[in-house]
């Protein structure tokens, strides 16, 4: 059987499928949200159950399962032709993306159970939609590995690209890719929410109401503190033994110091030892979903979808400080009096970049996944003390991380890691290819936990670039702060923009085939033929000219500590000339110019003078001295005193 074209039939004709299939004893049903997947998985069980002793389901999907327990996984057989469950497990959420670890854990120990009871069992595995980015990836390897896949078969929409196609190829299981049905769609928000909504609701018809007290048993999870007495009231909650297979499962009906009401469903015996919640609960409507934690408060303005909102301070001085630039989102993780860390996020490449090494509490785990290039200022505590965070999250399989910083920035990251026992990651230790920019060369070398340093080739800086990449570049310029300190710039290539007026005159509409044309005029091939809705060819340099408007990259450029010299200015001033957004330290006001001289730092009216002088669009200020938190404000009052046209972003109220 060929593995590497499509079956010439669609996911709806299970019929013609299921004899491709009977050889096989582990079955992954992979494909996105919509394209019928667990439609095809439970035809298949039908079907395999019809000619085959034992089929059974692992339904792996905590949100929108199609059978069985939200926030939960179980096992599913065909009973007088109706599907029944057991042996489920709770995860107690319904994000499968952000607990893909215990997801795999529970759908492992359900496996186990399964050979227990009976080996020749044939299973057919209806995992979550989640077929995109860091998240998708590793839960289709980690599953594909722990449960022993010997099929995948693959979902696919015709007229979209295919999501994770390297990672596809790489598994040692055979595959069927498979098109997905003309019927299949993806379901609404509203249509995910009511369906388990009404599948919870039916599984806690059978519960029982019974009393836990709290200081008798293991809190697991996220559990919301005692004071908040209603954030427990219907949140998702499992009794576990102590080997964490679930006991029971259901939801909080109240809470009373220490004692918990709770109406629960025996999913296992067992004695109970621990209490797991995490964020699955009722909403304000009553409807299962996903519940923010109980500390969290909405943030501030506009924000990347990878921060976390932030626990507020006693002031907005530590909120997140965000600038859209186009291809990517700008945002300084703590704020203008927090520890200097900017996180860059590129939206279309699924990657990010860091600018200093901060605080990063407020980062998700999955940043330090996506993140292939660090650039550090200088190697003062709070620039780089985020590096034990990121060592820690980068242990894995993970490609080799880039980082940057002036002379002595490989002795100060290969400390960092030698002050750490290695001695059983074995080849899962995070490398880092460390470069320390001089003034004409970058020294390079490999480092690796648990390995010795490899020195790698010196680089040469050109007009500046330590950094190439197929969508950026990044120039650097060696700034004094009685040390040396980085300034960086980060420049995008040219944008192409489809004018929506001119699309809507011919009379096509958007969709992928876009994506193709802005290929086309990116790697400079307009005679290649681009297919539009209608069915109609045309090549892609006309279709350039006809609907696309280009325009020169978005600069931003990242200033943290430095002295207020006339060569830092100058240095500094041609770094971000044009800049779409300057994030520059102004640590002081104009009153205390000498104690900034002292300790080698720009003032407000420097930083608001320099971006004034670049003629940046937009200066946002930050790593303002934590004397002024009581009254930060008045720093802001400077800038936008001296800052003329140039636009100011921060928190500020006056």
């Amino acid at each position: 059987m060929s593995t590497d074209r499509p079956v010439t039939f669609c996911g709806e004709r299970e019929d013609l499928l299921a004899p491709l299939i009977t050889g096989y004893r582990r079955i992954l049903v992979w494909g996105d949200m919509g394209a019928g997947k667990s439609t095809l998985a439970l035809k298949l069980l039908s079907s395999l159950t019809t000619s085959l002793k034992s089929c059974q389901i692992l339904e792996l999907d905590p949100g929108s399962p199609p059978f069985g327990i939200p926030g939960a996984v179980c096992r599913g057989w065909l009973e007088n032709d109706e599907i029944r469950f057991g042996n489920s497990a709770a995860l107690c959420s319904l994000d499968a993306s952000r607990f893909r670890l215990p997801l795999s854990l529970l759908a492992r120990s359900l496996v186990r159970q399964v050979d227990e009871e009976k080996k020749d069992t044939i299973l057919l595995i209806d995992p979550p939609g989640v077929v995109k980015g860091v998240g998708g990836a590793e839960l289709l390897l980690e599953l594909t590995e722990s449960l022993e896949i010997d099929m995948v078969l693959v979902l696919f929409w015709k007229a979209a690209p295919l999501p994770l196609a390297q990672e596809l190829a790489a598994l040692h299981a055979e595959k069927l890719y498979i098109p997905a049905s003309a019927l299949a769609k993806r379901p609404s928000r509203f249509q995910r929410i009511k369906h388990r909504t009404r599948l919870w609701d039916n599984f806690l018809k059978q519960g029982a109401e019974e009393t836990v007290q709290l200081d008798r048993l293991h809190l697991l999870g996220t559990v919301p503190p005692l004071e908040a007495v209603k954030a427990w009231k219907g949140r998702q909650a499992a009794l576990l033994d102590s080997r964490g297979r679930t006991v029971r499962l259901g939801e909080v009906a109240e809470l009373h110091g220490k004692k918990l009401t709770l109406k629960m469903v025996r999913c296992n015996n067992g004695n109970v030892s621990s209490l797991l919640i995490r964020d699955a609960g009722r909403d304000g409507a009553g409807r299962l979903a996903t519940i923010l934690p109980v500390t969290r408060t909405p943030a501030v303005g506009n924000q990347p979808a990878e921060m976390t909102p932030p626990v507020l301070p006693p002031n907005a001085g530590y909120l997140p400080i965000s600038s859209h630039l186009g291809p990517a989102w700008a945002t300084l993780v703590g704020g203008a009096l927090g520890d200097p860390l900017l996180h860059v996020r590129l939206k279309d490449l699924k990657k990010s970049l860091l600018f200093d090494l901060g605080d990063p509490a407020r980062l998700a785990a999955k940043v330090a996944h996506q993140v292939s290039a660090v650039f550090l200022s200088h190697a003062h505590l709070d620039h780089i003390g985020g590096f034990v965070w990121f060592l820690r999250l980068r242990i894995g399989l993970l490609e080799p991380c880039k980082i940057f910083g002036p002379v002595g920035t490989i002795d100060h990251i290969e400390h960092f890691i030698q002050g750490v026992t290695w001695d059983r990651i074995k080849e899962k230790g995070p490398v880092f290819e460390v470069g320390e920019i001089g003034q004409a060369t970058i020294r390079r070398a490999r480092l690796q936990a648990g390995k010795e340093r490899i020195n790698l080739p010196e680089t040469t800086i050109n007009n500046g670039v330590i950094l190439t990449d197929e969508h950026f570049i990044i120039k650097a310029a060696i700034c004094d702060h009685r040390t040396p300190s980085i300034a960086y710039a980060l420049v995008f290539g040219r944008e192409i923009k489809v004018r929506k007026e001119r699309l809507k005159a011919k009379g096509v509409a958007p969709g992928p085939w876009l994506g193709r044309l802005k290929y086309c005029i990116a790697n400079e091939s307009p005679q290649i033929l681009i297919e539009l809705p209608n069915g109609m060819k045309q090549p892609a340099g006309e279709l350039a000219e006809e609907l696309t408007l280009i325009v020169p990259g978005k600069k931003m450029v990242y200033a943290a500590d430095m002295a207020d010299s006339p060569d830092n200015r100058i240095k500094l001033t041609e770094l971000a000339r044009s800049a779409h957004t300057l994030f520059c330290e102004a640590a002081f006001t104009m009153e205390d110019q000498a104690r900034a001289d002292a300790n080698q730092h720009l003032t407000t009216f420097a930083a608001a003078t320099i971006a004034g002088d670049a003629g940046v669009e937009r200066l946002v200020p930050f790593h303002f001295s934590k004397r002024y938190a009581p009254d930060y404000q008045v720093l802001y009052d400077e800038i936008l005193a001296n800052a003329g046209r140039v636009q100011v972003l921060g928190h500020f109220s006056r």
